[in-house]
């Protein structure tokens, strides 16, 4: 499977991979996704089990950053496996794919922070 990186470094412009990568970097960070919710869900779970003793500190954290940087990093690998799967070949194809996946991910992101900000406030109510 050739993604074209090689040719792209040999023609001299190596650097477009590099500032592409860091937008993607940007954007990534920027834009809510499945995994997000996710995350956050699992985060508010272990602070439950720390304040009532269930757990540790030092195991609260080590699941806290083991998930924080596992989490999102397999949700864009789905993605970009399914992408290679379906195996589309031409830039609008794939464009379009991936801003479909991609959106799918924001709704439902969204979708869970917002549960999650609920029930939140709900609990700062009682």
């Amino acid at each position: 499977m050739d993604l074209g990186i090689g040719k792209v470094i040999k023609e001299g412009n190596g650097n477009t991979i590099i500032y592409t990568a860091l937008i993607a970097a940007i954007l990534a960070n920027c834009i809510p996704t499945v995994a997000d919710g996710w995350y956050f869900s699992l985060q508010q779970k272990w602070k439950q089990q720390l304040n009532e003793g269930e757990i540790t500190p030092e195991q609260f954290w080590r699941r806290d950053v083991l998930n924080y940087y596992t989490i999102t990093a397999g949700y864009y690998s789905i993605v970009l496996l399914t992408m290679l799967a379906l195996n589309k070949n031409s830039f609008s194809s794939n464009s379009k794919l991936l801003l479909g996946l991609i959106g799918g991910g924001v709704v439902v992101g969204v979708a869970a922070k917002n549960i999650e900000k609920d029930k939140a406030i709900k609990d700062l109510k009682k």
